[in-house]
């Protein structure tokens, strides 16, 4: 299971802890800065009673919004972490870099594809309960985690999804559905993002073999 894999493998190897911490210490400060900043602004005039429901919305509906606006530039941010498991594995490193317009086109892209996917999911909740959630985040999950791998071999967002979805095997379902319900867990998403993305780097090499 390469989700669990991956972190298996970041956690047992420190070259690989300064790559995975800057970037993440960088998401917490993010993460903190702008819930003080939202609460304050929208939740220090509230009533009571409309404070204890605007904190339990904050607890639970903010890390999925953070993780669902953050992951769609995960490819940018992580891409030296993943570029250095790949050289922990065998040596060497296929780098195809993409033009910065084209860079910040499948950005966009993502951005798009992700909240498209979590309005869907949202709307299909009252019929599908949190089976639309789990499988909206893994979709999601599938194609961020993989995507540095596949950026740096030119692969964007279209032929990424065409090789991970054509036919996917258990390694895919299995890391989407492991990245999926770690991400709807709040703050646990945001703690095991390095390791999902050396976990992805792996899965998205074994698809391209």
């Amino acid at each position: 299971m390469d989700a669990l894999k991956g972190i298996g493998l970041l956690l047992k190897t420190p070259r690989l802890w300064p790559l995975a911490l800057v970037p993440g210490l960088i998401a917490l400060v993010l993460y903190v800065l702008l819930g003080v900043i939202g609460w304050q602004r929208y939740g220090a005039g509230l009533e009571d009673g409309a404070r204890i429901a605007a904190l339990l919305l904050y607890l639970v509906l903010f890390p999925f919004a953070f993780y669902l606006l953050g992951s769609s530039f995960l490819g940018v941010v992580f891409d030296p972490l993943s570029r250095e498991t790949e050289r922990l594995l065998d040596g060497t490193v296929l780098d195809c870099p993409l033009k910065p317009l084209s860079l910040f086109g499948d950005t966009c892209k993502r951005l798009l594809l992700n909240g498209s996917i979590c309005v869907l999911a949202f709307a299909l909740g009252p019929v599908l309960g949190s089976v639309a959630g789990v499988c909206g985040a893994g979709l999601i999950s599938l194609l961020d985690y993989t995507s540095p791998a596949f950026l740096r071999r030119g692969t964007t967002l279209g032929p990424q999804a065409g090789l991970l979805l054509k036919k996917p095997d258990i390694y895919t379902l299995s890391f989407a559905a492991v990245a999926g319900l770690l991400s709807l867990v709040p703050f646990l998403g945001l703690f095991f993002a390095p390791g999902l993305i050396v976990g992805g780097t792996l899965l998205a090499r074994r698809r391209l073999q």
